[in-house]
C-alpha cells in the first residue's frame, strides 16, 4: 500500500476565490454601520426585531436541511460576486434613494440580492417576468423625478391612465423615447445575465440560504439605524415593489370611485326648491365656465407683470377673486367640487366634506333655464373625464364638442344664444384652456415668443414653456371676450373658475408633477391657486333688486379667500334659489359668508 498523499496546500489566490472571503469583504461596511448604530441606540428593542429573528431561524433551518441532503450551504463564490455586481449596478441605476444616506446603499443592495435569489428559487425564469416591469418603471421614475420633480404614485398613474393623446405625446419626446428604449435594452441585458448566472447554482437550497442571509443583513442594517433617520423607502426594492402595486390598484380605484361618486349622487331636485327672482322668459343668460389649468398668479388681472388678460382687466362690471383655492389637482374631482355641495376632494375622509347632492345645473333647469353644454376636444374620449362631466351636465338640452381649438365652439354658442332670445339660458363651458400641452392659442398672433411646449427637460426650456402657457391664458382672455360679445343686449352673468393650476417650475415642479407627494402636497404649492371672476351686464342688475344687492355683497367679499366649495351655494344665492342644500356661510353673495379655511400655501393664508 502506498503512503497517504498529503493534502495540497491552499494558495492565497484560492482563498480570494472562496465564499469566506466574499462574505468578509462585503460585510465590512455593513458591520461597521451596525456597530456604530448600536452604540448610539437608545431603544435596543422594537417590534421590528422579531422579523430579523424569524429570518435568522430560517437561515439556520436552511443550513440544517442543506447539510442533511448533502447540498452546498451557499452558491459558489464566483456566482456571488457576479450577483453582487448586478445588484449594485441595478440599485445605482434604478433606486431613487440609493445615495440618500450612507447606509442606505448597502441595505438596498443586500435586499436586492436576497430578492433575486428567493424569487429565482420560487419561480425560476418566471421571476424575470416580475423583474421586467419593476426595473422599467424604476428607470422611468428616475427620468420623471429628475425632469419633472415627481415620483410614480397613485395620482400620477391615475392621471396617466386618463391623459389625452396630446398630453401623452408631449412627454413622448425623441429623447424620452430613446431613454425608454435604452431602459428596455438595459432591462433585457440584466435579465439575460441574471438568468445565465442563477442557473449555474448547484442547488436551490444554496440560493435559498444565500437569499435569506442577504435579506437578513440588509434588514439588520436598516433597522439598527435610529428611528429619526429611517424611512420605509430605504428598504428598496421590497417596499418599492409593494408601493408600486398599491399605487396601480389605488389609481384604478381612484378613477372608478370618482365616476361612481358622480353617478350615485341624488338629484337636488328631489327636495323642494323655489326661485324668488326670475319667473321665466326674461332672456337671462348664466354662463358657467370651468376653465382648465389657469393659475391666478399668471393673470395680469391679478398683478402678473405680463399682460395676459388685456380685455378682462378693462371690464368695469368684473368682480375678481385673486385668492381662489381649487379642491383638487384632478379635473373630475374639481368639477364635482364646483358643481355640487362638496367641500373637499373625494379622498377627504370627513363625511361632512363630501357631496350629498348632484349638479347645481339641475336646479337651474328645474326653474326654467334651458341648459346647453360646450366641451373641448377631450370630451370626445371614452375616459373618466367624459363620464363624470356628462353626468354633471346630463340635464343639457344639447351638448357640443369643439373639434379643434376652443374658438371653434364660438359659432355654436352664438347660434344657441340667438335661437333663444326670450328664454333663460344656462351655458356651461369646459374646454382645454391652459391644460398641458399648452397648445391652445393662436400661433400667428401669439404675444409671447419664443414659445414651445418642450417637456424634454422643461427646466432647460423654461422660457419657451412659460411663454406657451402665458399664450394660452391670453387666448382664454380673447375667447371670453368673444363669448361676451355674443351676449351683448342680454342680461347675463359670466362666472369663470379654473379647475386646477399647472406646475411651471415653481416649487421645483413641472407639468402634472408631484401629484399626491407628501413633500409636494398639491395644496402646499402655488399650483392650487386658480383664476376666478364674475362678469355681469348692466341689464342683469335691473332685472330684480336682489341681483344688485347680491352683486354688491359679492364685490365686498371678493378680497377674501374663496374656493371651489363656494360656487354651488353662490349660484343659488345669486339667483335667490332656496333649497335644503343651500348654505349661506358658503355663499359669496351673503353677509354670512365665511372664507375658505382648508389647506392652502402658507404664504397665501389670506383673510
Amino acid at each position: 500500500m502506498g503512503e497517504p498523499q498529503p493534502e495540497p496546500r491552499r494558495s492565497l489566490l484560492s482563498f480570494f476565490r472562496s465564499r469566506i472571503f466574499f462574505f468578509i469583504a462585503v460585510l465590512v461596511l455593513p458591520l461597521v454601520s451596525v456597530c456604530k448604530s448600536l452604540c448610539a441606540w437608545e431603544q435596543p428593542f422594537s417590534m421590528e426585531w422579531p422579523v430579523a429573528a424569524v429570518l435568522l431561524v430560517l437561515v439556520a433551518v436552511g443550513f440544517v436541511v442543506s447539510r442533511k441532503r448533502g447540498k452546498d450551504y451557499l452558491p459558489q463564490a464566483s456566482l456571488l460576486w457576479v450577483l453582487l455586481l448586478l445588484a449594485t449596478a441595478c440599485d445605482c441605476a434604478c433606486n431613487l434613494f440609493a445615495f440618500v444616506t450612507p447606509w442606505q446603499l448597502p441595505t438596498s443592495i443586500f435586499l436586492m440580492m436576497g430578492c433575486i435569489c428567493l424569487l429565482w428559487v420560487l419561480l425560476r425564469w418566471g421571476s424575470l417576468v416580475l423583474w421586467a416591469p419593476f426595473i422599467f418603471l424604476q428607470l422611468a421614475q428616475q427620468v420623471g423625478y429628475h425632469q419633472y420633480g415627481t415620483r410614480l404614485n397613485s395620482l400620477v398613474l391615475a392621471e396617466t391612465m386618463e391623459a389625452s393623446a396630446d398630453e401623452l405625446l408631449t412627454y413622448l419626446t425623441p429623447l424620452n423615447m430613446s431613454m425608454a428604449i435604452g431602459a428596455f435594452i438595459g432591462a433585457v441585458l440584466f435579465f439575460y445575465l441574471l438568468g445565465r448566472v442563477l442557473r449555474l447554482a448547484h442547488s436551490k437550497w444554496s440560493l435559498l440560504n444565500a437569499g435569506l442571509i442577504f435579506c437578513l443583513i440588509g434588514y439588520l442594517v436598516g433597522i439598527v439605524q435610529p428611528p429619526h433617520k429611517r424611512k420605509t423607502e430605504h428598504f428598496w426594492p421590497v417596499v418599492e415593489a409593494y408601493d408600486l402595486f398599491m399605487a396601480c390598484a389605488e389609481a384604478l380605484l381612484h378613477n372608478q370611485a370618482t365616476i361612481e361618486q358622480a353617478e350615485n349622487l341624488p338629484l337636488p331636485t328631489l327636495k323642494h326648491s323655489s326661485m324668488s327672482t326670475l319667473k321665466g322668459h326674461e332672456g337671462c343668460v348664466l354662463v358657467v365656465h370651468i376653465g382648465e389649468s389657469v393659475r391666478s398668479d399668471r393673470m395680469s388681472l391679478n398683478g402678473y407683470e405680463r399682460d395676459t388678460t388685456p380685455w378682462l382687466r378693462t371690464q368695469s362690471h368684473l368682480i375678481n377673486f385673486p385668492n381662489c383655492i381649487s379642491a383638487a389637482c384632478d379635473t373630475c374631482q374639481a368639477q364635482i367640487a364646483i358643481l355640487t355641495n362638496a367641500r373637499r376632494d373625494i379622498w377627504n375622509k370627513q363625511p361632512e366634506m363630501q357631496p350629498t347632492t348632484g349638479s347645481v345645473l339641475e336646479l337651474f333647469n328645474n326653474h326654467g333655464f334651458k341648459v346647453y353644454s360646450f366641451f373641448g376636444q377631450r370630451c370626445g374620449q371614452k375616459l373618466k373625464y367624459d363620464r363624470v362631466v356628462r353626468v354633471l351636465t346630463k340635464c343639457s338640452e344639447d351638448r357640443f364638442n369643439a373639434p379643434g381649438s376652443p374658438w371653434t365652439s364660438l359659432p355654436q354658442i352664438a347660434s344657441v344664444v340667438n335661437a333663444h332670445r326670450k328664454d333663460n339660458l344656462l351655458v356651461f363651458i369646459n374646454n382645454e384652456g391652459s391644460h398641458t400641452p399648452f397648445h391652445h392659442y393662436d400661433k400667428k398672433t401669439a404675444p409671447f415668443l419664443p414659445s414651445a411646449t418642450n417637456f424634454q427637460n422643461p427646466a432647460a426650456h423654461a422660457e419657451e414653456v412659460n411663454n406657451a402657457y402665458d399664450n394660452t391664458v391670453h387666448y382664454t382672455d380673447e375667447f371670453i371676450r368673444r363669448v361676451v360679445q355674443t351676449l351683448r343686449g342680454r342680461p347675463f352673468v359670466y362666472l369663470y373658475i379654473s379647475d386646477h393650476g399647472e406646475y411651471l417650475g415653481h416649487d421645483g415642479l413641472w407639468g402634472r408633477a408631484a401629484l399626491g407627494e407628501s413633500k409636494y402636497n398639491y395644496h402646499s404649492t402655488t399650483g392650487c391657486r386658480v383664476g376666478m371672476f364674475v362678469i355681469t351686464s348692466p341689464d342683469f342688475d335691473k332685472l330684480h333688486p336682489h341681483f344688485a344687492e347680491a352683486l354688491q355683497q359679492m364685490r365686498t367679499n371678493s378680497t377674501k379667500t374663496v374656493a371651489h366649495e363656494h360656487i354651488f351655494h353662490t349660484l343659488l344665492g345669486l339667483f335667490g334659489i332656496t333649497t335644503p342644500y343651500y348654505d349661506a356661510s358658503l355663499d359669496i353673495c351673503s353677509e354670512k359668508m365665511q372664507p375658505y379655511s382648508g389647506p392652502m400655501p402658507e404664504s397665501h393664508n389670506l383673510p
